[in-house]
């Protein structure tokens, strides 16, 4: 194998995993991430780069584990009270945390393990033993999957699509933890007001901005005598005032 082939195989895998890796969000989207056991954080999509009027997101792409949840939020809602938070968070993480072992096993095996074999230990067992942990990995996260797959509202007809897409594709069943939390059925929680709630005072200082930002874009391309135009600069001036306080 010459090192052009190897190399191709390499980016291949690589550039698989970084197309699966991508989230398309609308601009009034946003991706919930826990960050630590009791952290969380908001990530908005690039608004520089877009993809059929959507922002293109990568999350970290080093930590498999964590979910994404998908929001969506009412950039008009400025006259609603902020109700307290009527759903737990901290169950939704405790949903994926079993995958954590199996899921950085195929991680590792993918991008760790068959570049090294490839590169300086190209025997026929090396390249054995590493598609059995490779595709032992794929194999125990589809199982644990398959047990919970209630929890992950999937069909059996789903189930099977996924597995097949990560069996036939490695690269894209590193990103089963996300892909099963992004394909959870609709939260029904806006995301402005679980940030509100859910954010610590420096990460919700910090949305907050990124929130007003997109508001007064809004308002930009708003006509001045629609009931929309008054409502996001209602929305806006409550956000600024809070900041300001």
């Amino acid at each position: 194998m010459s090192l052009s082939v190897e190399l191709q195989l390499i980016a291949l895998a690589i550039g698989l995993y970084l197309f699966d890796s991508m989230v398309l969000l609308f601009p009034n989207e946003g991706v919930l991430t826990s960050v630590g056991k009791a952290r969380w954080r908001v990530t908005f999509g690039s608004d520089k780069t877009r993809v059929r009027g959507k922002e293109i997101l990568f999350p970290n792409l080093l930590l498999l584990h964590r979910p994404i949840f998908k929001l969506s939020w009412d950039s008009e809602g400025a006259t609603r009270k902020v109700a307290p938070i009527a759903f737990d968070w901290d169950a939704q993480k405790v949903l994926f945390k079993g995958l954590m072992i199996p899921v950085y096993g195929i991680g590792v095996a993918q991008f760790i393990v068959f570049p090294y074999v490839i590169f300086f230990f190209l025997t026929d067992i090396s390249i054995i033993v590493s598609l059995v942990y490779l595709y032992g990995s794929i194999l125990i996260a589809l199982f644990l999957v398959y047990r919970n797959r209630g929890v992950f509202h999937l069909s059996k007809r789903k189930f099977l699509s996924l597995s097949f897409e990560c069996l036939v594709c490695p690269p894209v069943a590193v990103n089963l933890v996300r892909k099963l939390s992004l394909g959870l059925p609709e939260i029904n929680q806006d995301l402005l007001v679980v940030s509100q709630n859910l954010l610590g005072v420096e990460d919700w200082r910090i949305t907050k901005e990124e929130f007003i930002s997109r508001i007064v874009e809004d308002i930009d391309f708003e006509d001045e005598n629609t009931p929309r135009f008054v409502n996001l600069n209602a929305t806006r001036d409550k956000l600024l005032k809070e900041t300001s306080e």
